[in-house]
């Protein structure tokens, strides 16, 4: 079969959804017996090579640069490279700009594997929200692709650019169920953020409050971040809410594992990987409405889909799911499974490969 050699830029220190994604399909592609490499960027180098030392075991190749010049050199051995970033986005065309000044540069095919609609992460008309509207045409003649169907229908209707789609995926290794785990007392866990605005850390403990004064018997439980990143960040636990802090990747699924609910408070999610990964430790999310979580959720079969914008939605949730018999939340549970066991590293892989073909041919 052809193929092709690629390299992912990713200028990350990795364990957020977006790095998570690109190694894990990096390796699902290696496995397929694809050419494929990653750069990242010096100051995140070491970091990121901690953060997935199964691409040692694979042989895939991460490569650290410093500037464009640095990243020139790497381009210069593949056929097609990848952005993930609006950052990267930048980064390859520097880099391309420096090929191109050689007479006989080895120019590779460009991409842009859009992880999210990065205009909403800065404030409307500041430099960072303009540099991020631009990322998506900033690449002369590149294809783009995306996960979802909400981003590749946002950046087509805000840039008239279109976007393929490609299979999400998780990692099925790390991400299972453990059916023989007790059903009681019922355990309700949320991820928090506080640097993060957009995934609402101080809504979401709103909610965790409001349930934890209604439910005593609900264990209830967060990770994310640090007693003293959340004191930073002014925000204050309830005595019975259980902290876990900063967990390796390794150790999310564990605590996935051993809950019931997984409260995804976010204004939105392009994708909402961690829901989705929730769904195959056995945990039901609740995820929002806005973005992309269509893909997987479906509101009161798998998942509860709701406006985070309304605690009252919220809660309703929350009581339903608390409020449904051992039966009801166990059929819940296999449907989340079922749903889950389709996405998986391979099929997301094969999907990508087939439109790197088509784009190098073409």
């Amino acid at each position: 079969m052809e193929t092709v050699s690629v390299m992912f830029v990713l200028p990350s220190g990795g364990g957020g959804g977006g790095s998570n994604s690109v190694a894990q399909e990096a390796m699902g592609l290696a496995r397929l017996g694809v050419d494929v490499r990653l750069a990242v960027n010096a100051p995140n180098y070491g970091k990121f090579l901690s953060s997935y030392p199964e691409l040692e075991a694979l042989n895939i190749p991460v490569l650290s640069y410093a500037d464009g010049a640095g990243l020139a050199q790497h381009l210069a051995t593949c056929k097609l490279a990848i952005a993930t970033t609006n950052a990267s986005v930048f980064d390859v065309a520097n880099a391309r700009a420096e090929l191109m000044k050689g007479e006989q540069a080895s120019v590779p095919k460009l991409a842009y594997y859009v992880q999210d609609y990065e205009p909403l992460f800065y404030p409307a008309n500041s430099e960072r929200w303009i540099k991020a509207g631009q990322s998506y045409a900033a690449l002369k003649d590149a294809m783009l692709f995306a996960k979802t169907n909400w981003l590749c229908d946002i950046v087509y209707a805000n840039h008239g650019i279109k976007v393929l789609k490609v299979v999400p995926s998780i990692d099925h290794d790390v991400h299972y169920p453990n059916l023989r785990r007790a059903g009681s007392p019922l355990s309700v866990i949320a991820m928090l953020r506080p640097a993060t605005p957009r995934r609402a850390p101080k809504r979401t403990v709103r909610i965790m409050r409001a349930v934890a004064g209604k439910y005593a018997d609900v264990s209830m439980q967060v990770f994310g971040a640090s007693d003293e990143e959340l004191e930073a960040a002014g925000i204050a636990l309830p005595a019975n809410v259980k902290n876990w802090g900063v967990l390796k990747r390794s150790e999310v699924p564990d605590l996935l594992r051993s809950s019931d609910l997984f409260l995804d408070l976010s204004d939105y999610q392009a994708f909402g990987r961690t829901g989705l990964e929730g769904m195959a430790c056995g945990c039901i999310p609740i995820v929002p409405v806005l973005g992309g979580t269509s893909e997987y959720a479906v509101h009161g079969r798998n998942a509860f889909v709701v406006d985070t914008r309304s605690d009252q939605e919220v809660l309703t949730a929350i009581d339903t799911f608390v409020s449904m018999t051992p039966g009801a939340r166990a059929e819940m549970r296999q449907a989340a499974l079922e749903t889950s066991a389709e996405f998986t590293v391979t099929k997301a892989a094969l999907s990508e490969l087939r439109i790197f073909q088509q784009f190098a041919r073409g």
